[in-house]
């Protein structure tokens, strides 16, 4: 007789003895192994049982589920635990009832007709029960999950899991070819661009990103300013600062004019009365010249030097500045001051057409040109930088701006991004979505227990009537049995 038919036979057959007389045979230790690893794997199958039964009472007390998911989760709680009883209570207690002859043989037979048909609808509602546990678990490759264990070894981990890759690139494929067209997600995406450039919203939210633009980036702009009006000006400049434009300013403009006695004198005024008013700072530089003159003077003498500074200052301080300050400015106001600064224009207008017609004029010429390039740019840069701020507020203030925005520069980006989305921008974001790249690679990313769960707690009712349809089906069938 074979040993697995023997292995049967433990579970079913009464009339198999477990140990023969005398030493144990090998088939009788192979069926006490499997014994034992039946009540292992019953034990992990309750376990798992036991925790879908935890679910659906759950959700049957769970006012806020719809009538038809209470319903079948009722069900399974009525399926379930018969089913267990059925496999793992009555059926064993019919073979050992059978064994001891305990019960009426009419009252047995009438037992063992229910039982074959409890039977039936068990097999078929924990059929369906183990066939959807296959689909996601055990979540990762393992030895110790009841489907493992129950599979010895073969069932390793569930088909969506280990198929996952696959299924995502089978996914994407089918959603690009069959569910999202390409051409129809582009097509809507750019209609969807045109109407928000035509909605008003987005001239309002363009004017606030202006405005907070040139207020945040005042001084980049100044800096990219400068360049710009530097290469634009600096050309000129050198026109201007050219060794023939100052010898030309110089033959047709000052020169006739300091030779006339009346504008040379009117020059020598000008340059009087300027002179006196910059008297008051130039009373402080003179002060601090006499006074370290002074130190320098005393500091020679060994025996005056540690006093020189308390000495100069005490000498300073004895004089009188503001008489000197009076004087100073009633001699620049008198006319012989006048006149031999008018006759100084002179003699300078005479040295500097020499300087002209000299060879090194060109070179200082040209250095007084880069002297006046940079002494422009620093004045520039200053002069944009206080002042920016307060024309890009005029700027913004200003209706005639966004009047100019709405009529011209707003219609233009607009038919300028129509004709690029009809000549290439389509066909460029077609490139750019990949489609079933995506969806694969959302689906690789997904954790496989959060879809379980997801799809439980969608589908739940389904997957109840599925096991609740097993449960029926399969007592239908053992009634069946029982007719023929």
């Amino acid at each position: 007789m074979d040993i697995f038919q023997n292995a049967q036979d433990f579970h079913f057959s009464p009339n198999v003895k477990i140990f023969q007389e005398g030493v144990p045979t090998f088939s009788s230790n192979l069926r006490f192994f499997l014994n034992k690893f039946n009540l292992f794997a019953e034990f992990f199958i309750f376990m798992s049982i036991l925790n879908e039964f935890q679910k659906r009472f759950q959700i049957v007390r769970d006012s806020s589920q719809s009538r038809e998911k209470r319903t079948f989760a009722l069900l399974e709680l009525l399926c379930a635990p018969l089913s267990f009883l059925t496999l793992f209570v009555f059926l064993p207690a019919m073979i050992v009832a059978r064994r001891c002859e305990a019960l009426d043989p009419l009252l047995l037979e009438r037992l063992e007709l229910v039982l074959r048909v409890l039977l039936a609808a068990s097999v078929g509602y924990l059929t369906n029960f183990i066939a959807l546990e296959m689909l996601f678990k055990p979540f990762r490759p393992t030895l110790s999950h009841p489907l493992s264990i129950l599979t010895l070894g073969y069932w390793k981990q569930g088909l969506v899991p280990r198929n996952k890759p696959q299924l995502g690139e089978e996914i994407g494929r089918e959603v690009e070819e069959k569910l999202l067209d390409t051409k129809e997600v582009t097509d809507d995406l750019c209609s969807a661009l045109l109407e928000l450039l035509h909605s008003p919203q987005t001239l309002e939210t363009g004017k606030a990103q202006i405005r907070e633009l040139l207020k945040t980036h005042d001084a980049r702009i100044a800096e990219f300013l400068i360049p710009q009006i530097e290469d634009s000006l600096a050309p000129t400049i050198q026109q201007l600062l050219s060794e023939e434009s100052l010898r030309t300013f110089w033959q047709e403009v000052i020169a006739p004019r300091l030779d006339s006695d009346e504008l040379r004198q009117l020059a020598a005024q000008k340059l009087a009365d300027k002179l006196r008013e910059k008297t008051p700072q130039f009373m402080d530089t003179l002060r601090e010249m006499v006074r370290e003159y002074i130190m320098s003077f005393l500091q020679k003498n060994p025996f005056l030097g540690g006093f020189s500074e308390k000495l100069a200052d005490g000498f300073v301080s004895f004089v009188n500045w503001d008489d000197v300050r009076v004087k100073i400015e009633e001699r620049l106001c008198a006319h012989s001051t006048v006149h031999a600064l008018g006759e100084e224009l002179v003699s300078m207008g005479t040295e500097l057409q020499k300087w002209f017609q000299s060879p090194e004029s060109a070179s200082q010429i040209e250095g007084f040109q880069n002297i006046m390039q940079e002494r422009f740019r620093d004045f520039m840069k200053q002069y944009l930088q206080e002042n920016l701020p307060h024309w890009i507020e005029q700027l913004l203030d200003s209706p005639q701006l966004w009047q100019w925005l709405d009529s011209e520069i707003l219609p233009e980006a607009q038919n300028a991004v129509k004709a690029w989305l009809e000549s290439d921008g389509q066909d460029l974001l077609a490139e750019r979505l990949h489609l079933a790249q995506r969806v694969q690679k959302a689906v690789e990313k997904q954790d496989v227990e959060e879809f379980y769960l997801m799809i439980t707690n969608v589908a739940a009712m389904h997957l109840g009537a599925i096991q609740v349809l097993g449960f029926f089906l399969g007592g239908a069938v053992g009634l069946l049995q029982l007719l023929l």
